[in-house]
């Protein structure tokens, strides 16, 4: 609890002041704050304790008994009476088939805490980078309004010496407005951005506050294995072993049905006294012989074999579903990656000096107002491209980080 409060405070905005909310900080806050992993948790801790109420041995009986009691006499006289003490248990093979089960269910329980433990953190890292990408398209919605007002100042200078139409004034009025339309559009895509993120983490709404800053620091690990490899680590993840657990424990548990067919066996101990004090002992050993085999038995091998064969379809629908998303967050890495290259390569500096020279020509009247309109465009549709190839590339990243295991965003 102390180190939850500890952790509370680092990421939360406390007397006002500005905190920067680190990638590290939201994914252990929300490890913390996640409902649906916590009661993973408990459950678990559930589990762990079941096969103490399981073990196949029933609660000691201790019963007295007095038979041939004469009630007509002064004195009451009996024939015998005895102490008792009974014990059943299931046959040994089948306590041990039903440990063994919930032993298995023990380790599905912990691999699919790992599973969500994996899921939360790329989930929450996804966030981020959402308020991230926010940020940096605010800060480009800014550079084309900026952009738009040199064109809108440019266009009047023209009109002013009577080499541009009032037609022309018009259409860059129109830009500068649409810029910063978008510049308001960019302002509600950071909020979305940023309540997303505070969703994921389970922060408070009270918490929520406006001067909560954050790092646009993270640092990415280049995946270094080619995709048939990746295809490979499908039997590794933690849904794939967490199932096949669970098909184990319903193999056991199969068995244990099959072995009820066994005697449970019971088991008497008892002191006996003929009228002379307990000075006799004796003992009684008795099996429950399954006769009802063709209803109780059956129906459990029955309802046991359906459960396994479940349980098989359940894995080969969990194998198909990690083999898409592996090959999707592997596909669209590989194109966001190439694209940012050669953006960096080539299309940024060509960009630039493209509308560096067009807005030059156009105030010396060598380019139309048209002209000038696409090559500003293509400069920000290059940068916001870049920009959405970015956040896709960190995307993906964060979405491989369930199946590798390893921090490719950090």
């Amino acid at each position: 609890m102390l180190s939850l409060i500890f952790l509370f405070i680092q990421v939360l905005a406390v007397h006002g002041q500005d905190t920067t909310l680190t990638l590290h900080n939201a994914v252990e806050f929300a490890y913390s704050n996640n409902t649906s992993l916590q009661q993973l948790k408990a459950q678990l801790k559930q589990q762990q304790e079941v096969w103490r109420t399981e073990t196949g041995i029933s609660p000691p009986e201790i019963s007295y008994f007095r038979e041939g009691i004469q009630t007509t006499l002064p004195e009451d006289i009996f024939d015998e009476q005895r102490i008792t003490v009974s014990q059943e248990i299931d046959f040994p093979l089948t306590t041990l088939y039903r440990l063994r089960a919930l032993k298995q269910q023990v380790l599905a329980i912990e691999y699919r805490i790992t599973a969500l433990e994996r899921e939360i953190k790329s989930e929450v890292k996804m966030k981020y980078i959402d308020v991230l990408y926010a940020l940096y398209l605010q800060k480009s919605k800014q550079e084309q309004l900026k952009i738009a007002d040199e064109l809108y100042n440019a266009v009047f200078a023209k009109v002013e010496t009577g080499m541009a139409t009032g037609v022309d004034l018009v259409n860059a009025e129109l830009q500068r407005e649409q810029a910063r339309n978008a510049l308001d559009e960019s302002e509600w895509t950071l909020h979305e951005a940023r309540y997303g993120l505070f969703y994921a983490m389970g922060l408070p709404a009270e918490e929520q506050k406006y001067s909560i800053a954050f790092s646009d620091t993270l640092r990415t690990n280049d995946v270094g294995i080619t995709q048939i490899q990746s295809l490979d680590l499908q039997e590794e993840q933690p849904e794939y072993l967490a199932v096949e657990h669970e098909l184990s424990a319903a193999d056991f548990y199969l068995k244990e049905a099959k072995s009820n067919i066994l005697p449970d066996i019971g088991f008497s101990l008892y002191k006996q006294d003929y009228g002379d004090g307990f000075k006799y002992k004796g003992f009684e050993v008795g099996l429950s012989i399954p006769l009802w085999y063709p209803f109780e038995q059956k129906g459990k091998i029955s309802m046991a074999k359906a459960e396994k064969e479940k349980l098989g379809w359940k894995q080969a629908g969990v194998k198909l579903e990690m083999k898409k998303n592996i090959e999707y967050a592997w596909h669209n890495y590989s194109v966001s990656r190439r694209i940012m290259e050669r953006y960096n390569e080539t299309m940024k500096s060509k960009a630039e000096r493209l509308r560096s020279m067009a807005l030059k020509a156009y105030q010396i009247g060598e380019l139309d107002l048209l002209e000038l309109l696409n090559a500003q465009q293509t400069y920000i549709n290059s940068e916001q491209n870049y920009l959405s190839a970015l956040r896709n590339y960190y995307i993906q990243l964060a979405a491989m980080e369930k199946y590798f295991n390893i921090d490719l965003v950090y």
